[in-house]
């Protein structure tokens, strides 16, 4: 999933729904399987730091573009190999979940604690990519 699949995001909508749908298959098809030796996990990646914005187009070319030079950016985001040792990790350990990222962690916070806060996080991000 993301961790756009914990919480819709402004001009995200299309990929928060995708996340969300993911979020649901994986965690109905754990629960199915529970009797068995089958595992499933759902992943909940934050920023990774890639070159995303170069494949995208037009305005939201540039939306990226901001996001990415945002004063926040070089805290939150990490390098591919960490989120992917996060992830791999948490498979091994067959937890239900796995969060990966400062932002991530944030809002997976705030969503299971306070989630009548969660539009905060809308409000946050939205600054971010205006």
């Amino acid at each position: 999933s993301s961790m756009v699949g914990l919480v819709g995001l402004p001009h995200n909508v299309a990929y928060s729904l995708t996340k969300g749908a993911v979020r649901g298959f994986t965690e109905g098809l754990r629960a199915e399987l529970i009797r068995t030796s089958i595992g499933v996990t759902t992943v909940f990646p934050g920023s990774i730091n890639t070159n995303i914005t170069q494949h995208a187009r037009g305005a939201e070319r540039d939306r990226l573009a901001r996001m990415g030079k945002n004063r926040l950016a070089p805290i939150v985001m990490r390098p591919p190999a960490a989120v992917a040792n996060g992830i791999v990790k948490g498979i091994e350990r067959n937890k239900a979940r796995v969060v990966v990222g400062p932002d991530a962690h944030m809002v997976s916070l705030i969503t299971r604690f306070a989630p009548g806060r969660s539009g905060l996080i809308g409000r946050l991000t939205s600054r971010v990519a205006e």
